[in-house]
């Protein structure tokens, strides 16, 4: 008989293979291509960028103070009024960060994080900046020990000596707008794309000459021999901002210069106010800088230069989250065998019909 018939049930079939686990990006992440050699961002951004954005900022400060310097000679004012030249300065700040944004749009969309706007290790950083500035003030002693710097009047350009008021508009123009766009101008975009070509060291000293050079305003030999301390002082914040990894080491760094230097010239005029206000923007610029570190994000660890350019390809971080693919249904069960037939009954004899000869007791 069948193994239908016997009541044996077939074979069951293989199961199918386990299913690898499916990796889904973070909620809120949508997966993108892994990382290969091409640049992004400020990797991106190539040398003659910070050329370009020199050469604009300086064209656009010239156009802007021929043109408001027109309109006040029209209006009875004189060009070399500290007011002026306190209005073209604020004017210039925001004309040098313009620039350097613009500049680096060309290349696509742009974040704080290419400016070197990011978070960092705090302490380290702040460890860093002190082992910075002590450097340099060192090197400035020393310096100045050998050839006697004149003392700087562009405090009396801003009107430094006028009053009040006139120290207030130089505090915040040197120790706030100053630290601000310069470091975005000089480190953030000038160091940032000529280190893509030079390496950090030679982008350090080519975007340290430039940030000397463009801080002398004459062809005295007292203002040529500022080039050389103002170079070094630039040579070191690019290097600090490699080193730390964030431009707010910079800008903090620049901030407490600028602040001492405005502490040093209201000492020298018995400016009590003036002490005070270099006391205070300091400390405000400090708790400023603090404050836009606590509030960046951590996206990345840093954003200056860690090797000379071409950067490094990031492997694509792996995902945690990750989930298994859904089990498959269990295999259906085999149909039950039909039920097993049973013998075959003999023909059932039924009584002749009622006319039938044989019909008992005769015809009714």
């Amino acid at each position: 008989m069948s193994d239908d018939l016997t009541g044996a049930q077939p074979p069951p079939p293989n199961p199918p293979p386990a299913q690898p686990p499916v990796f889904l990006p973070p909620q809120g992440v949508s997966p993108t291509p892994a990382q290969g050699l091409q640049a992004t961002g400020a990797d991106a951004w190539p040398w003659y960028f910070g050329l370009l954005t020199l050469a604009v900022g300086i064209f656009a400060s010239l156009v802007v103070s021929l043109v408001l310097g027109g309109f006040w000679i029209a209006a009875g004012g004189k060009v070399d009024d500290a007011s002026f030249y306190v209005l073209t300065t604020a004017i210039q700040a925001f004309i040098f960060v313009g620039s350097a944004v613009g500049i680096a749009r060309t290349r696509g969309r742009v974040t704080p994080r290419d400016f070197g706007l990011v978070r960092a290790p705090f302490w380290p950083t702040v460890g860093r900046m002190i082992a910075v500035m002590a450097s340099y003030l060192v090197l400035l002693g020393i310096y100045n020990s050998l050839v006697h710097l004149a003392q700087d009047d562009t405090p009396d350009k801003l009107g430094a000596s006028s009053g009040v008021l006139g120290m207030l508009c130089f505090g915040i123009l040197v120790a706030v707008l100053a630290p601000i766009a310069e470091e975005i101008f000089f480190r953030g975009m000038i160091f940032r794309s000529f280190s893509n070509k030079l390496g950090i060291v030679g982008g350090a000293i080519a975007s340290g000459i430039l940030f000397g050079a463009l801080h002398i305003d004459s062809l005295s030999s007292d203002r040529l021999l500022q080039v050389v301390p103002l170079a070094v002082l630039g040579i070191l914040f690019a290097l600090c901002y490699a080193w730390t990894g964030t431009l707010y080491s910079t800008i903090a760094l620049h901030a407490t210069n600028n602040s001492l230097a405005v502490l040093v010239y209201a000492q020298d005029h018995n400016s009590d106010f003036g002490v005070a206000l270099a006391c205070v923007l300091w400390v405000l610029m400090m708790i400023g800088c603090t404050l836009g570190w606590r509030l960046t994000d951590r996206g990345g660890e840093s954003a200056p230069p860690a090797a000379p350019h071409p950067a490094a390809p990031v492997p694509a971080a792996p995902q945690p989250y990750f989930q298994h693919a859904a089990a498959p249904p269990p295999p259906a069960a085999p149909p039950a065998p039909p039920p097993s037939q049973p013998p075959a009954q003999p023909p059932v004899q039924y009584p002749p019909p009622p006319d039938h000869p044989d019909f008992p007791f005769g015809r009714p």
